[in-house]
């Protein structure tokens, strides 16, 4: 199975993966044949891509690190704003992860539209968040109490018109201070629940502070901001970069991570992201990526050098193990730019995701 972003999409390629709508709902089935209307129709629908099996990709696995149907009823919840659905959904996530081995990797594209984008986005912060706490050596309750503070981070956007959420032009300060409300607004939702875990409500407060203090809503500074919070902001921003939004392209997951990195101890704590990086590969398995020496491949599996996985050649098929292979010790991954981004603009809009 290969991940093949929409525009290069063919008509006659497999779905290796369902395609959901807006409602979680099956919109293509596994092995479905690819049409040319079916891809005009996933493109005006907002997808960024589909999975897909042929033969280059066979034997390539992917699994998602929680059920589609639990992560369908996770967005119908946050979507609903049902808090004591959401609290269910946020023990059954943490339950699925824990079944799962310490070497828990995310690896899938996330398959949604524009239109589903605040919901699904919750889901993946939540699922992310929870990873990064597995990796922390957070008990059963702390994930319990982190991932509900991940699912509903961003619940008080429901009180902020839609058009400036998604306005495709950079915000203007007045209408990046009514979305920076959104912050306050969900921890008001929360407090109106006594029986909301206080490190919960002050988890979804803070999400959005930065380490140096340059954050909001109250400028907190290193260890004034909460534990759950630190983690939050980590997975939030990971899920906003690499999201396609009226606003944005996607960036690609080795640009988001070094964009972590390079904001370790200024925007991000770093124990959250040194945690998140050892469950989120650099380079998922099954997309395609160039080489510095030209040839393109797909990314097979990952090797104790994140930025030397296995990859198979497009052009023969044969597997190729960047980390060991004395033919390939020069070659790397070539970097993914993109540069159609307004990187200002992108910022002010993902800090309010």
């Amino acid at each position: 199975m290969r991940y093949i972003s929409i525009e290069k999409t063919k008509p006659g390629m497999i779905l290796g993966k369902e395609v959901f709508d807006d409602e979680g709902r099956i919109l293509l089935s596994v092995n479905t044949k690819l049409t040319k209307e079916y891809i005009t129709r996933l493109s005006i629908r907002g997808y960024q891509g589909v999975y897909i099996e042929d033969e280059l990709s066979r034997g390539i696995k992917i699994e998602e690190v929680i059920s589609v149907e639990l992560r369908n009823r996770g967005a119908q919840a946050v979507k609903d704003g049902n808090i004591d659905d959401l609290k269910t959904i946020a023990k059954d996530i943490v339950s699925q992860l824990l079944d799962k081995d310490k070497s828990i990797s995310i690896d899938i594209q996330d398959l949604r539209t524009y239109d589903n984008y605040t919901y699904k986005h919750s889901v993946n912060v939540a699922v992310i968040s929870t990873i990064i706490g597995i990796y922390l050596s957070y008990d059963e309750e702390s994930l319990y109490e982190l991932c509900l503070a991940a699912l509903m981070h961003d619940i008080g956007k429901t009180k902020i018109d839609p058009a400036i959420i998604n306005k495709p032009a950079r915000l203007t300060m007045a209408e990046y201070r009514l979305v920076q409300e959104h912050a306050r607004y969900s921890y008001d939702i929360l407090d109106q629940n006594w029986l909301m875990p206080a490190r919960t409500k002050q988890g979804v407060l803070h999400h959005h502070e930065n380490e140096d203090g340059t954050g909001y809503p109250d400028r907190l500074v290193g260890d004034e901001i909460p534990p759950y919070a630190k983690i939050i902001h980590v997975a939030d921003v990971y899920d906003a970069l690499t999201s396609k939004r009226p606003y944005k392209k996607p960036y690609a997951l080795s640009e988001a991570i070094e964009y972590l990195m390079g904001g370790s101890n200024v925007l991000f704590d770093r124990k959250a992201v040194e945690a998140f990086l050892e469950a989120v590969p650099v380079y998922a398995k099954g997309i395609e990526v160039t080489m510095t020496n030209g040839e393109k491949a797909l990314v097979v599996a990952n090797s104790s050098n994140p930025l030397r996985p296995i990859v198979r050649l497009i052009s023969n098929g044969k597997d190729i193990d960047l980390n060991n292979d004395k033919d390939y010790i020069s070659v790397t991954i070539a970097p993914h730019t993109v540069v159609e981004n307004d990187f200002t603009s992108v910022y002010e809009k993902f800090e309010c995701d």
